[in-house]
């Protein structure tokens, strides 16, 4: 039985917001997930006024209630950044970043009386830095939720530096195997500290819908073979390594859930723009096949989510998806590979009875990748509950 006198309180530097609706969903469903077991959820997110006019007419405190009705107090103090990206001075900016973010955290924190009883990061700059230093200033157990696709530890703070910074942290939830060794291969935090949680789904948001309802939700012909991404339309994520897939295979139609610069543009492609998180689900169940020709990810949210809503799937033949795709729910590929992509589609298209094991096979793999047992493992991890 959880208690409900626990507080957690989560630190990042990006959240869901007005002007940001689709950023950093998925910590959000994190955090609701964990109010929805009994914890006072705290959320602290830092907003850098030069990077955004419109933080500035952020409030300083606001409340958001989930699906079913837990609260969520969410803090925007505000700060200046220097940035992150780039290699101009990139360190000394960093730190300095690393130290404003810092302060204006501890700026909230400070005032509190009752202070959290769990500090949690997403990502390692500067959240993850942060924490570890403000878990030692005020006694708190600190950790750090690992995602990122790559690691940029070194670049960022050197790998020496980096591992003092982070002295302060208790724990490490690396989404992926690769994720862990980007962290233990790196020397930036040991072993004993670092187990794996692949990232999960809410299953009051993720599920398989009727398809044909869903086809008729997006105006998608009902009798086409469809397949589909969700994710940002870059080199990374790779739409128009989808689109020449689906351009060089006959009666093969794609739709794209996203926004950026390498926009579809074939005639094939029926869906380009962005899908409100709350709809995602019915364009999963949209698809005969999710397809995902990444080149790099944590634990990608989009897989897991479209697994969830029981498409098979063809992704990346990568370490980023071992922990989440098998033969039983996905083909894997290589994604800079237009001919193995193309392949994989026409595989499944023509095999009906292959199509529909592989979806079963995800239907039974979501199982595994609920959001409520992944975050139960992980406050068993935390030993919140431990007096």
């Amino acid at each position: 039985m959880q208690n409900k006198s626990k507080t957690i309180c989560f630190i990042a530097n990006k959240y869901p917001n007005v002007v940001e609706p689709n950023v950093c969903v998925f910590f959000q469903q994190e955090i609701w997930t964990i109010a929805d077991l009994g914890y006072e959820c705290i959320v602290i997110v830092p907003m850098p006024l030069n990077f955004n006019k419109a933080y500035a007419k952020f409030p300083d405190q606001t409340v958001e209630t989930n699906e079913n009705g837990e609260k969520v107090t969410i803090y925007y103090p505000k700060y200046l950044s220097a940035g992150q990206s780039g290699t101009f001075l990139q360190k000394e900016r960093v730190k300095v970043t690393t130290d404003l973010f810092t302060k204006a955290v501890d700026s909230v924190l400070s005032k509190m009386d009752h202070k959290p009883d769990i500090l949690y990061s997403l990502f390692l700059c500067p959240a993850g830095v942060c924490v570890s230093q403000l878990g030692k200033k005020y006694n708190i157990p600190a950790y750090l939720s690992h995602g990122e696709a790559r690691y940029a530890g070194n670049e960022k703070y050197g790998n020496k530096n980096l591992s003092r910074l982070l002295s302060g942290l208790t724990g490490v939830v690396a989404v992926s195997s690769q994720n862990k060794d980007y962290c233990v291969d790196s020397g930036i935090v040991s072993e004993e500290i670092v187990q794996v949680f692949p990232n999960g789904y809410r299953k009051e948001r993720f599920f398989q819908r009727d398809k044909m309802e869903s086809r008729e939700k997006f105006n998608f012909p009902k009798d086409a073979f469809i397949v589909g991404m969700v994710g940002s339309f870059d080199n990374r994520k790779g739409p128009l390594r989808l689109q020449e897939a689906c351009d060089s295979l006959d009666d093969v139609y794609f739709a794209c859930a996203g926004q950026g610069s390498d926009m579809p543009t074939s005639s094939k492609c029926l869906w380009a723009k962005p899908v409100h998180h709350s709809e995602l689900s019915w364009f999963y169940s949209a698809l005969d096949v999710f397809v995902l020709p990444t080149l790099n990810e944590g634990c990608c949210n989009a897989v897991v989510e479209a697994i969830a809503c029981g498409c098979p799937v063809i992704s990346s033949d990568r370490s980023f998806n071992y922990d989440i795709c098998d033969e039983t729910n996905a083909i894997l590929v290589d994604p800079t590979n237009i001919k193995d992509i193309a392949e994989a589609i026409q595989l499944l298209k023509n095999d009906e009875e292959l199509r529909k094991k592989k979806s079963e096979g995800s239907l039974a793999k979501a199982k595994q990748l609920t959001l409520v047992q992944r975050v139960r493992n992980i406050l068993d991890f935390m030993k919140i509950d431990e007096d």
